[in-house]
């Protein structure tokens, strides 16, 4: 006759999976989830960056800004919510750019905002340096 180990219960590894399962799976989420976060983040700031750049070197001229920060934000995969919006006040120009954030898991911001801006450049003749 063969004697049972006392410390381990009957059915103690399926309570154990039954509570370890759901506690990776949600850690699992959660962190891609914070790297889709973190990818929609990136395309909004380098779209939004790269339409003040636009402004600045196009002395102002918003209708391109606008254009070159949607054109980004759609060539890299990411939805817009609502149009970029551009302003140019105190010599610089800024661009501001909402972009949808694809959502796996729950609590988590469903768009993320990012503003880019740059000074305006003028051209100085040499003589005025």
């Amino acid at each position: 006759m063969r004697k049972i180990d006392s410390t381990v219960e009957q059915g103690e590894t399926v309570v154990q999976v039954v509570i370890a399962v759901p506690i990776v799976l949600s850690m699992l989420l959660i962190a891609i989830q914070a790297m889709l976060f973190m990818h929609s983040a990136q395309i909004a700031t380098l779209a939004a960056s790269k339409g003040a750049s636009v402004a600045a070197n196009s002395q102002g001229n918003i209708v391109q800004a606008l254009n070159t920060a949607t054109i980004t934000a759609a060539e890299l995969g990411a939805q817009l919510i609502g149009s970029p919006t551009a302003k140019i006040s105190n010599g610089f120009a800024t661009v501001q750019v909402r972009v949808a954030v694809p959502n796996v898991a729950p609590f988590f911001p469903t768009s993320v905002l990012r503003q880019g801006e740059e000074p305006l450049e003028s051209f100085v003749p040499e003589d005025e340096r």
